[in-house]
C-alpha cells in the first residue's frame, strides 16, 4: 500500500508539472516595461512583436511627455513623437492592423504620472488626432498609474481601457472597460527568482489569477524578478503576461523554450 501511495504521489507531481507548463508562451505574452528607457523606444519592442508596450507620461502644459521621473523630461520625447506617430505609420502600412499578422494584437499601456483626470483628457484629445489608431481592431489603449475613479470611466471614450487592480469590486460596466488586472508582485510574494517558486507563493499567485480569470481578464504582476530562472518559474505558474526590462533576452529565451 505504501508503495502504491508513493507512485500516486509521484504521478500527481508529474501531472501538476505538465499542467503548469501547458500554456504556450510567445512574444504576445511579453510586456515591455518602461520601454522608453531603452536605446530604441517603441521600435525595438515592436520589431520583436511583443504584446504590450508601456510608456510613462507627464502632462506638461499641454504636452504629454514620456519619462519615468519629472527630472528626465526632454522636449523632444513626447508621446506623439516616440509612440503615436510611428505606430500610426505601421498601422497604415498594415491595412489597419497593429502588426502585419492580423491575429497578433498589441496593447499600448500609458502610465499616467500626473493627475489622472487632466492627463487623461489631454491624452484623449491627442489620440483623436490619429483615427487610424483608434479604429484598429488589433490595437488597444490601456491606462494605468493615476487612473481616475472607476465611477468616472464612463465619461471617457470607449477606446480608452483601464488597468484594473485585484480586490476591487467593479461593476459590470467598469469590468467591460478593464483590459487586465495587475498588481505589485512584492506585495504578495517574497521570492527572489532563484530556485523553484515556493508552493505557498504559487498558491497565492494562482488565487489572484483565478479571480481575474473568472472575470475574463488576464493578470499581470509588476516588479517580478527579471532573469531566465524567474521567467521559467513564472511560465510554470502560468502568469498571463511577463513584464521585463530585458525584452530581447526574454524573447530569445521564449524562442529557445519552444
Amino acid at each position: 500500500m505504501k508503495t502504491l501511495l508513493r507512485h500516486i504521489r509521484i504521478a500527481i507531481v508529474i501531472l501538476s508539472s505538465s499542467v503548469a507548463s501547458a500554456q504556450e508562451f510567445t512574444t504576445a505574452n511579453v510586456f515591455a516595461h518602461n520601454d522608453y528607457a531603452g536605446d530604441k523606444p517603441f521600435h525595438m519592442a515592436y520589431d520583436l512583436r511583443v504584446g504590450y508596450i508601456e510608456a510613462d507620461v507627464f502632462l506638461v502644459d499641454d504636452d504629454l511627455m514620456v519619462a519615468h521621473e519629472r527630472g528626465e523630461i526632454r522636449p523632444e520625447r513626447t508621446l506623439e513623437e516616440l509612440y503615436l506617430r510611428p505606430l500610426n505609420s505601421h498601422i497604415l502600412k498594415n491595412n489597419g492592423f497593429a502588426y502585419e499578422d492580423e491575429k497578433h494584437a498589441l496593447t499600448l499601456m500609458i502610465d499616467l504620472k500626473t493627475p489622472g483626470f487632466a492627463t487623461l483628457d489631454a491624452l484623449v484629445a491627442c489620440l483623436k488626432k490619429y483615427p487610424d489608431l483608434l479604429s484598429s481592431q488589433t490595437l488597444q489603449i490601456m491606462i494605468s498609474g493615476n487612473v481616475p475613479d472607476p465611477k468616472l470611466w464612463k465619461d471617457f471614450p470607449s477606446f480608452i481601457h483601464f488597468d484594473g487592480r485585484p480586490g476591487i469590486e467593479y461593476t459590470p460596466d467598469q469590468l467591460a472597460r478593464i483590459s487586465m488586472i495587475s498588481t505589485n508582485f512584492r506585495s504578495h510574494v517574497q521570492w527572489d527568482g532563484e530556485g523553484t517558486l515556493p508552493a505557498q507563493a504559487r498558491a497565492t499567485m494562482s488565487e489572484l489569477m483565478k479571480t481575474a480569470h473568472s472575470h475574463g481578464k488576464k493578470f499581470r504582476f509588476w516588479a517580478t524578478p527579471d532573469f531566465p530562472n524567474a521567467w521559467k518559474e513564472l511560465m510554470r505558474a502560468e502568469v498571463d503576461v511577463i513584464a521585463t526590462d530585458k525584452v530581447p533576452e526574454l524573447v530569445e529565451f521564449l524562442r529557445s523554450q519552444q
